[in-house]
């Protein structure tokens, strides 16, 4: 019987000390990631500090809680890292293609600009040479044009 009880209690401490031991690994990991992500979130200066801490942190744990932290905030910031990049590269590339339409348009109103200040020379053009024509006939003399309608040019 006491060898019952002794095995019997032996038992409920193994129990509780297994469960406390899960408690503490669970509770290490969200503190872990509850730091990392205030690591992440925090402005530069503050995640220096943070990061420091971070450190103290790691001296005190296991090896293996250790090695799985310093993983997980590698991952993070890995991962932090390449969505940022992404954006950027998005903007970028979003930016030259702005750009692009923007010189696009600019160069089809430059060709639009040509274009009617050729019409308007060529219709003042037009117009001196038939009031020189009319006033010609009014002194009874041949006057013959010396100038040619400057052609248009035309869109690509």
């Amino acid at each position: 019987m006491k060898l019952r009880n002794i095995a019997l209690s032996l038992a409920v401490i193994g129990t509780l000390t297994l469960g406390m031991a899960e408690d503490t690994t669970t509770s290490t990991e969200t503190t872990v990631d509850a730091q990392i992500e205030a690591i992440q979130e925090a402005p530069a200066q503050e995640r220096v500090r943070l990061m420091n801490q971070f450190k103290q942190r790691l001296m005190n744990m296991n090896e293996a809680d250790r090695t799985a932290a310093i993983e997980k905030l590698q991952s993070r910031l890995q991962t932090q890292t390449q969505t940022r990049t992404q954006d950027a590269t998005v903007q970028a590339e979003d930016a030259a293609k702005t750009m692009t339409q923007t010189r696009t348009r600019a160069q089809e109103r430059a060709q639009d600009m040509q274009i009617e200040s050729t019409q308007e020379m060529n219709r003042v053009q037009n117009m001196n040479q038939h009031q020189m024509m009319n006033q010609a006939k009014d002194i009874g003399t041949t006057v013959v044009p010396t100038t040619t309608p400057t052609t248009l040019p035309t869109r690509p």
